[in-house]
């Protein structure tokens, strides 16, 4: 029974949606069920099906290889810089397997941020979105603005999908927005996933498919959970059609390169300064939260990991993880929450706050895999809004719940992947 215990998982999370919903009546429990069953058939397929699993695997080998690639255009810039290596001693950071975090993951980020820009200027990108949003519209049924979205978030990042459906914007009804916003939260960008591949890949975890198969599922997932928070009520322009007019904002291949990797640096930035930011603001905090619970026991260090303990073990129990994992797993999850999901993978992965059994590692790596979490709420609104100003009001609007959808997406996967293991 131990096997199931996932269940309990599932249906806490389709009840608090269903608490949270604004028409209970509206719901479309055709559009749930055949969700559900595509996550399900997702999870077999890369779980229990040897010859997908070989393909993961191949595409996590290319993940670590794309590092690599990355490495010898940073190597270059940072040749002369000298780090610590395994072993303890200083060495040039060109060495092999050598690894600083800013250095290697900024490197990461740049260049797949470049491989998407090419693959969006010659229109391969949009193929392959088209093609699954295509096969998700069919099953579900969903609009084609919605499909679009949800589908192209599993691939890039939150902004750059909904300039894929930036000519229905405007048009979207609010349900058809709160869908695309779920998704983006929900599911994980491509060089951002492949970051966190590697890092687990440097401590000996092979996160890689675990992550493919999270920001997959996520894309249905968040359908799921958004339409029953927020229900159609309305005519969608798009429902029943999925159509991808793109086209490439790049003058040629050189322009798309440029771009690219000026956009991986603009985020690899941005991701280096929010750690730095909010890993010393949590410091901070729990400086004083320790002083705080030291005022009534000397020997009880209150701290923000303490608290998420305990205020997010129901969820981690319910999922489905074991129970010598449930409390730290609950930090990782607080942490994913209410700061980033960079912070989480990397406690996770430098075993900070370590999970020690393999169906653990598995849930907990689905869960957290997501931008589910409170800044990129206003990078969503602050993205969107750019795209389609006269929606702003309502992107603010939706902005929490999109949140709540996110998260719930992800434990929802989570909780059906434990099964399956």
């Amino acid at each position: 029974m131990e096997r199931f215990h996932g269940v309990i998982g599932i249906i806490l999370i389709l009840a608090i949606a269903y608490l949270f919903s604004n028409n209970k009546k509206k719901i479309n429990y055709r559009l749930v069920l055949s969700g559900l069953t595509l996550q399900i058939l997702i999870a077999v397929l890369i779980l229990r099906v040897t010859a997908v699993q070989h393909f993961f695997e191949f595409l996590g080998k290319g993940m670590q290889k794309i590092e690599e690639f990355a490495k010898k255009g940073v190597d270059f810039v940072y040749g002369g810089v000298a780090t610590i290596g395994f072993d303890g001693t200083a060495q040039r950071y060109e060495t092999p397997h050598s690894f600083v975090f800013a250095f290697n993951v900024t490197a990461t980020i740049i260049l797949v941020c470049v491989l998407v820009a090419i693959f969006y200027h010659f229109g391969i990108m949009q193929r392959i979105v088209a093609v699954i949003a295509k096969g998700m519209n069919f099953i579900m049924r969903v609009s084609g603005a919605e499909a679009l979205s949800n589908v192209a978030s599993a691939f890039v990042g939150q902004v750059e999908a909904q300039v894929m459906i930036r000519p229905y914007l405007k048009g979207m009804t609010k349900s058809e927005l709160l869908a695309s916003m779920s998704g983006s939260l929900a599911c994980i960008a491509g060089g951002i996933l492949i970051v966190y591949a590697n890092m687990g890949a440097q401590a000996g975890m092979n996160l890689a498919p675990k992550l493919i198969m999270a920001s997959l599922m996520a894309a249905p997932g968040a359908l799921i959970i958004s339409k029953i928070i927020f229900p159609e009520t309305e005519v969608s322009q798009t429902m029943g059609k999925v159509k991808l007019e793109v086209k490439s904002e790049y003058t040629n291949l050189i322009d798309a390169i440029s771009h690219g990797a000026g956009e991986g640096f603009k985020i690899a930035m941005n991701v280096i300064a929010m750690l730095i930011g909010f890993i010393a603001l949590i410091a901070l905090v729990d400086w004083t939260l320790i002083n705080i619970g030291h005022i009534f026991n000397p020997d009880f260090n209150l701290s923000l990991d303490w608290i998420f303990g305990k205020l997010f073990y129901p969820f981690a129990w319910s999922m489905g993880i074991p129970n010598e994992d449930v409390s730290n797993a609950a930090t990782l999850l607080g942490q994913k929450l209410t700061v980033n999901e960079f912070l989480a993978f990397k406690n996770l992965t430098s075993k900070a706050v370590p999970i020690v059994t393999d169906k653990g590692l598995l849930i907990i790596s689905i869960a957290i895999c997501g931008f589910a979490n409170f800044s990129s709420v206003g990078m969503q609104i602050g993205g969107i809004g750019a795209l389609a100003p006269e929606r702003r009001a309502d992107l603010a609007k939706l902005g929490v719940k999109a949140l709540l959808c996110g998260t719930l997406a992800s434990y929802l996967s989570a909780s059906i992947a434990g099964i399956l293991m």
